[in-house]
């Protein structure tokens, strides 16, 4: 017997039996099949037709069942065969009793399915080695809510049997059906499935193939999680070349498998998670969120990998429902509800809840009345997305400013001829010194911080370096800089172009000065969050630097590390971890001229890719390397080495340690406050992300306090109109939503409006944002009658 024509016959006899009966055969012919494979499945299902319901003793007409498998009426050891119960890809189950009359006691019994034992020896190896696996794995496990193994054996013709708990009971979905359960009724029963799998879960098991028919509820309302068959102890095993499974034998049921086990990619226990997440949607639905009848395998990875299922009150109306049912099960699905369904089923399983306790934890908050942690995709991740980093823009402008300045006298001594190099640096010295000048309170008439001095000093600034245009759009690019690092980009981009057309005109459009200012007003349209249009500026900027032989310079190496961080902007990880590999690729000569912090800063970013990957301990390695590096140059602290904390945070929440998130954050905070004082401007991320994790740990409270503070201190730092501003009035709107605070909340995403308005250009992701943030106010405030939610629809299900 051919094993590998075998293998695909038994393959795709199973993936017949998942298709509805009627629908079998014409599923069959639409597949591409060669004639011997397709005849010998057809008549695997004729077969198996006619042994529908059990009417014998076998599950398979006789001729297909080998003469040593047991017969109803035989002992297994001190078990007897009653009668068949199911059968199903792999296995079937017969009712038992104790025979040897030590006490009475039903069971559940499990062998192979017959019709598989005429497959050829190198495939009943393999199923013989998968009952055994699937007895050391239930033998593993004690829980209320997991069947439980009582014994096991073989038979005397070498048949592997399992003998467990009898559940007297019927499929999750049927007992929630026949019980008429409502919404919470149901939720407080898949809390405990939930219960169940975590056990699995707690024994680094995955079980592979949830659903509800794995899911039996006996009379007194307990769940029992059953069928164990193609679970797997969490271990390193194979991949081919293409990173897929090596496996011969059908190991999921297609309608609930998570994207990746559809794949054939490495499963974790997020996998079982997002099974969970659409047996859920089924539960309150009354529909799966597919439906993959008729399709071919291709055409169901498709479905399950690549779209989303349509919202759970619109799959309502596919529902066997009454109308009262409907309109019940509709009104109980909340935002709360959908987005717990939402995070269960996410297609990235790093962004799925960390383990089913996470499902069945959010589950009882939701019951309780608490707040939830899960949060919609569109508001959640673009706002981790912004709090992420933006390190262009960090510094204090008054020691910039002075450094910068000083450095450039420096630098022009040493460029150019003494005599004139003196002269410059003279000036520039005496423009540094008015500067100075103007924020000692006996000139100025008051105290004036050192910052606003240099806006004092930009209306100087051409008159004073009128006759020397080299000097002047050196002093504009610096001033431009200075402000950006404000927010104030309008006015550092309207500086930084003067600079850039009197470079050119002097330097050259080929020329290093002209690139450095380039990449200036590329971070100015980073700051506005015209990432699009940012990365193709650097690009652009990229391509010209190697045209013009510039590459072989730290300015070059800063492009790439910036551009790479733009990619990380629109999450293109691959394209990210590519520049930063060319990056650090460079000439050692190159890379001694990169200054430590930078080169700190680029293996942070390399450690936020691996996170982004789901490489938890190789990123945890490189925020070490990082953090060390950045210590070293500043042992007390610094913006960037905050950059980094923040991110590690964002992990820690990932992974479940939101606790350790949160101290981080708050450890942070504390540093920041001692270093820069209570209101540097540096302080709004951390203070934005200490709010959105103490909203994901459901105190809103905190969260609330936390988002008032960096909102006054953002429209206090940034008077005119600011992205950074607008983000932080929605995401307070958002808490104040959540709070129950409508008005305010109201009041708030006004203001956001307002200032959004003023923006030129308008950034379209933010405008969406907060377009999403009014439709969800609205919504809930419409008792209120507020008169800016008139005509505004109701939310996208995010």
């Amino acid at each position: 017997m051919n094993t590998s024509v075998e293998v695909q016959v038994l393959q795709w006899f199973e993936r017949a039996l998942a298709q509805k009966p009627e629908h079998r055969r014409a599923w069959l012919d639409g597949q591409e099949l060669d004639p011997p494979i397709r005849d010998r499945v057809l008549r695997l299902l004729d077969a198996d037709r006619a042994s529908a319901g059990f009417p014998e003793e076998t599950v398979v007409a006789p001729e297909e069942a080998p003469a040593e498998f047991p017969k109803v009426g035989e002992r297994l050891g001190p078990w007897e065969l009653l009668k068949p119960l199911e059968a199903g890809g792999m296995g079937v189950v017969y009712l038992g009793r104790r025979a040897d009359d030590a006490y009475d006691q039903q069971v559940a019994i499990k062998l192979v399915r017959p019709v598989h034992l005429l497959a050829a020896a190198d495939f009943r190896r393999q199923l013989i080695s998968r009952f055994e696996e699937e007895r050391n794995i239930l033998a593993r496990m004690s829980h209320p809510n997991v069947a439980r193994i009582l014994d096991g054996g073989s038979t005397s013709g070498g048949i592997p049997y399992l003998v467990m708990e009898f559940v007297d009971g019927v499929p999750l979905t049927d007992y929630c059906r026949q019980n008429k359960l409502d919404l919470r009724g149901r939720l407080v029963l898949f809390g405990k499935v939930c219960d169940g799998v975590q056990e699995a879960h707690r024994h680094l098991i995955v079980h592979r193939d949830l659903k509800p028919d794995n899911i039996l509820v006996g009379a007194n309302g307990e769940p029992r999680l059953l069928d164990f068959g193609i679970a797997k102890i969490l271990e390193a095993e194979p991949l081919d070349t293409g990173g897929k499974r090596q496996t011969s034998l059908s190991a999921m049921t297609p309608a609930y498998a998570s994207p990746e086990q559809v794949r054939q990619q490495r499963l974790t226990t997020s996998s079982d998670v997002y099974s969970l997440g659409v047996m859920l949607y089924q539960l309150i639905a009354g529909v799966r969120p597919y439906e993959l009848g008729g399709l071919r395998p291709s055409e169901a990875e498709h479905v399950v990998c690549e779209t989303l299922p349509d919202p759970m009150r619109k799959m309502l109306d596919k529902a066997v429902l009454t109308d009262a049912e409907r309109r019940q099960r509709r009104a109980q699905i909340t935002p709360d509800i959908e987005r717990i369904v939402a995070k269960a089923m996410h297609k990235e399983s790093a962004r799925r809840y960390g383990s089913a306790q996470e499902l069945a934890d959010d589950i009882r908050r939701y019951l309780a009345g608490l707040p939830v942690q899960a949060h919609p995709d569109s508001t959640a991740y673009r706002v981790r997305k912004f709090v992420r980093r933006n390190r262009w823009g960090v510094l204090a402008a008054s020691l910039a400013l002075v450094a910068v300045l000083a450095s450039a006298g420096v630098a022009f001594w040493q460029a150019g001829e003494a005599r004139r190099a003196e002269s410059d640096a003279n000036r520039i010295n005496k423009f540094l010194t008015g500067i100075l000048t103007y924020s000692d309170p006996y000139v100025s008439g008051g105290e004036m911080t050192l910052a606003e001095a240099v806006d004092s000093s930009l209306a100087t600034v051409d008159a004073f370096f009128a006759d020397r245009p080299d000097l002047l759009y050196r002093i504009r690019q610096t001033l431009g800089s200075t402000l950006l690092g404000r927010g104030r980009t309008a006015e550092a981009r309207e500086l930084l172009e003067l600079a850039l057309k009197d470079a050119v005109a002097i330097a050259g459009k080929d020329s290093m000065p002209v690139m450095e200012i380039r990449q200036a007003l590329v971070q100015v349209l980073s700051a506005e969050q015209r990432t699009g249009e940012a990365v193709d500026a650097m690009e652009a900027l990229r391509s010209d630097m190697r045209l013009a032989g510039l590459e072989q310079s730290d300015l070059y190496f800063t492009v790439l590390a910036n551009l790479g961080e733009l990619k990380l902007g629109q999450d293109d990880h691959e394209a990210a971890a590519a520049l930063f590999a060319e990056a650090r690729a460079m000439p050692a000569e190159i890379l001694e001229m990169v200054p430590a912090n930078t080169m700190a800063v680029l293996v942070s970013n390399e450690a936020y890719v691996a996170y982004n990957r789901g490489r938890y301990e190789e990123a945890e390695a490189l925020f070490d390397q990082a953090d060390a590096m950045h210590r070293r140059v500043h042992p007390a602290g610094s913006p960037d080495l905050w950059i980094l904390q923040s991110n590690r945070a964002f992990m820690l929440d990932e992974m479940g340690r939101q606790q350790e998130a949160l101290a981080l954050r708050e450890a942070v905070l504390e540093e920041q406050r001692r270093q820069l004082g209570p209101d540097h401007p540096f302080l709004l991320k951390t203070m934005s992300s200490l709010a959105l994790g103490a909203l994901q740990q459901g105190d809103l409270e905190t969260a609330t306090k936390h988002m008032r503070a960096t909102v006054e201190l953002s429209r206090a730092e940034q008077p005119q109109p600011s992205p950074d501003t607008v983000i932080y009035e929605g995401m307070l709107a958002r808490i104040l939503r959540d709070a129950g605070e409508l008005e305010a909340a109201e009041d708030t995403l006004a203001q956001a409006e307002a200032r959004l308005a003023g923006l030129e250009p308008v950034p379209e992701e933010l405008a969406r944002m907060i377009s999403i943030q009014r439709s969800h106010i609205c919504a809930r405030a419409r008792a209120l009658d507020l008169p800016r939610c008139a005509g505004v629809p109701p939310p996208p299900n995010d």
